[in-house]
């Protein structure tokens, strides 16, 4: 069984050297210094668990910040914005538990559209991956990929520009894991990255079609 630390030291090594640690898990060798130490593949409950932990933080974070500075402009700007002040002061419902209750929807909806996500890039990693090579574990590699991106969370608690950060490097991890794990080359990498966006965007575009042809 992984001990807490264990899965923290995994979780976080992927942000150091993502592409030593999936090649690690594809060819079963140890990090140069690291000889007879292997790192074990998170699972999805456990990946998951870990982000979630750092999206409780990320709320707490949102909260004190949005309070600290809706309060500080509410406080300075009630001459210039009457009916805002108004506004919130009629309703009856105070800017803190409005910040707290939109913090408390991201905390109770982080795990869901992860875990949505993580499906999706799977599929399509899987279906390329079984393109790619009939003979590899696709499903094994697909999980492995897809869960340890789930490490760029981590600086989604950085306030105002953790997002674009987490965004980036999300994709990052991405493309590390279909490098070194996956066996993709960079072209090939690249193209799997965009095939999400692609096909929504193929799935809009049909979508606006068979609507003008019904109008029309």
């Amino acid at each position: 069984m992984k001990t807490l630390s264990e899965l923290f030291e995994t979780y976080l090594i992927t942000l150091v050297h993502p592409f030593r640690l999936h090649e690690q898990f594809r060819s079963r060798i140890p990090f140069p210094g690291h000889e007879g130490h292997l790192y074990t593949p998170l699972t999805l409950a456990e990946g998951l668990g870990i982000s979630w932990v750092f999206a409780l933080i990320r709320g707490l974070f949102k909260l004190v910040v949005l309070n600290y500075f809706l309060s500080s402009f509410l406080g300075l700007q009630s001459e210039e914005f009457p009916f805002l002040q108004d506004l919130l002061q009629s309703s009856g419902v105070s800017t803190y538990y409005f910040l707290l209750f939109s913090a408390a929807l991201d905390i109770i909806f982080f795990p869901i559209g992860a875990i949505v996500m993580t499906e999706v890039w799977s599929w399509v990693i899987r279906t390329f991956g079984r393109w790619l090579n009939p003979e590899l574990p696709a499903d094994e590699m697909a999980d492995q990929i897809t869960v340890h991106a789930l490490s760029s969370n981590v600086f989604t608690i950085i306030p105002f520009i953790g997002d674009v950060i987490q965004t980036v490097l999300y994709f990052f991890l991405l493309y590390a894991g279909l490098r070194s794990n996956l066996g993709a080359s960079r072209s090939l990498a690249f193209v799997i990255l965009m095939t999400p966006t692609l096909l929504t965007f193929m799935h809009i575009s049909l979508c606006l079609l068979a609507v003008f042809y019904l109008v029309g």
